[in-house]
């Protein structure tokens, strides 16, 4: 049964208040919509390590390893969603691993949860500088030391994804930004096909952004690309 839900907008995230004047509305399944409620930082964890890893299998050890849980811990959280139909196993020898079932009809829906960040300080502010982007591109990712809210850096490393036909007006558009925005700005430009393409090369770099950047609009075009690559 499917909820529409009103969700108010406010800086730090989607908070539920009359007060609010931006207001969206998403469209979810009670099960999404359950999932987001019960979904914890470890969950999201081991759900984007195995988003993006391609073609890698998993194993619980290496799981836990990488997203540095107990072994119980990660063995837990992939039961959980393996019961769910969000992820699925295959035996290897004696070792079973887990990749993400894109077949089930739930996956997609619990995944761009997972990619919904929780912006604090500086993020914010630069979330509202690039909203000027956002209607000619089609997705954009903080990636780098500007994420880390533990260093001061002096420059930002921010990857977009667009239509080659927006190129100019993005040029434009960014040129703009870069004269009131207080770090140097680095950009990458992706076409959705581009980005297909790095994937599948296994180009570290593109990889690594999938897996750690810091999404701040356009996550169903990234999971509608990593799901054709998969």
């Amino acid at each position: 049964r499917e909820l529409l839900i009103i969700i108010f907008y406010f800086r730090r995230g989607f908070h539920i208040s009359p007060t609010k004047q931006k207001v969206y509305i998403l469209k979810v399944d009670s099960y999404t919509l359950k999932v987001y409620n019960m979904l914890t930082l470890n969950e999201k964890k081991v759900l984007r390590l195995l988003l993006t890893s391609f073609d890698l299998d998993h194993s619980i050890n290496q799981v836990a390893k990488q997203c540095k849980l107990a072994p119980n811990g990660a063995l837990k959280i992939l039961k959980k969603f393996k019961q769910e139909g969000i992820l699925k196993t295959k035996k290897i020898a004696n070792i079973i691993s887990y990749k993400i079932n894109f077949d089930n009809e739930k996956t997609m829906n619990v995944l761009e949860l997972v990619l919904i960040p929780d912006l604090k300080g500086r993020i914010e502010y630069r979330l509202d500088d690039f909203l000027e982007l956002k209607e000619i591109t089609k997705a954009c990712i903080i990636f780098g030391s500007y994420i880390d809210i533990k260093k001061e850096p002096n420059d930002l490393d921010v990857l977009f994804i667009l239509n080659k036909d927006n190129f100019k007006e993005y040029k434009k558009r960014l040129t703009a930004l870069k004269n009131i925005i207080p770090v140097k700005v680095h950009d990458v430009i992706q076409t959705e096909e581009d980005l297909k393409r790095n994937i599948k090369e296994k180009n570290n770099v593109i990889i690594e952004i999938l897996g750690k950047g810091m999404i701040l609009w356009g996550y169903k075009t990234i999971l509608k690309v990593i799901k054709n690559v998969n």
